[in-house]
């Protein structure tokens, strides 16, 4: 499945190329994205080059995410730091963020003490990815720290992915409790900011970058989220036993008759997309983490190692551990 998702490199890149140049040719991402704000990279590509780069620095995700600027995210970083109060900077972020990248999925909600800002990558290889997800929660903090001009301190981190060995960075950016392997991935904070006035804010500027921003909304919101928000239930559940259509269907609410025609209408059978997804996730897992063959078969849902190493030959035209030594990796 090719991905039919961008995310914009924006500001970010530049200023932060020396992180990213080394492994943009290997990934085989245009090298103009650290030239140039328009470069929109795949969605699949931009969560790969945050696994390369974090192989260098396993914290990089973090580190960066807490060096974040306005600039970084373009006129959506623009109109959330003119917006009025914290809240409709959140609102605007979860209805624009699909200008900055369109595999992303941003949204907010509260109650009377807390509020919480969620945040997932809608894409099959995003599952247990650390470093895109590290990055968009720490860039949530230093965003809502630079648009009030004070610190907002979180209460708790949700992260989907595994727990690090080493936590020393991750407490020191957040000071606060931090969950892994949650469901999503949160940053909550008390509900008495959301009212915080804001010091830069600007309505006439405001004014005049929301109805850019819509426009590109509906210019890059895609017709067929659906398949993407299928093969993201399907990766997400696969380490528990292969969903069945059936079970899809019932989390989407949808009949199994429409779901079939909606997936005709793309080319595909259900049976296609599971084998889509598996393949997908088999590479993504064998070359940006350490699972072992065993454990990559458990995660893809297969009941015996060799049931996986038949199909990844059927994949790949060779085994797993030939696939992983050609890498230069063990499995």
């Amino acid at each position: 499945m090719k991905s039919i998702h961008t995310v914009f490199s924006e500001n970010f890149f530049r200023r932060f190329r020396h992180y990213f140049a080394p492994h943009l040719a290997p990934l085989g991402i245009d090298n103009r994205v650290i030239e140039c704000a328009d470069i929109e990279i795949p969605g699949e590509q931009y969560l790969a080059l945050w696994e390369a780069a974090g192989k260098d620095n396993p914290s990089i995700g973090l580190e960066l995410g807490s060096q974040t600027e306005v600039d970084d995210f373009g006129a959506l970083g623009h109109a959330i730091h003119c917006a009025p109060t914290i809240e409709k900077a959140l609102l605007t972020l979860q209805r624009f963020i699909v200008v900055f990248a369109q595999g992303s999925s941003i949204n907010y909600g509260h109650d009377e003490r807390s509020a919480y800002i969620e945040y997932q990558a809608i894409y099959p290889i995003a599952t247990h990815l650390r470093q895109d997800a590290e990055f968009t929660i720490a860039s949530l903090q230093r965003q809502l720290s630079l648009i009030s001009n004070h610190a907002i301190k979180p209460t708790r981190i949700d992260f989907e992915h595994d727990r690090p060995s080493d936590l020393s960075r991750h407490k020191q950016v957040f000071q606060c409790p931090i969950h892994f392997n949650q469901p999503t991935n949160r940053l909550y904070f008390s509900s008495e900011a959301l009212q915080t006035p804001l010091s830069q804010s600007n309505e006439r500027l405001y004014k005049a970058l929301e109805p850019y921003l819509e426009k590109e909304r509906i210019n890059r919101s895609l017709t067929n989220d659906l398949i993407p928000q299928i093969t993201h239930m399907v990766a997400t559940g696969m380490s528990s036993g292969v969903p069945s259509i059936d079970d899809i269907c019932k989390q989407l609410n949808l009949s199994k008759r429409t779901l079939q025609r909606r997936l005709k209408d793309h080319g595909m059978v259900f049976s296609s997309l599971i084998e889509d997804v598996r393949r997908e996730l088999a590479f993504a897992y064998l070359k940006n983490s350490n699972y072992s063959i065993t454990e990559v078969s458990l995660l893809l849902g297969y009941t015996e190692s060799a049931s996986f190493t038949r199909a990844f030959k059927r994949w790949a035209g060779q085994s797993p551990q030939q696939y992983c030594a050609d890498f230069g990796m063990s499995c």
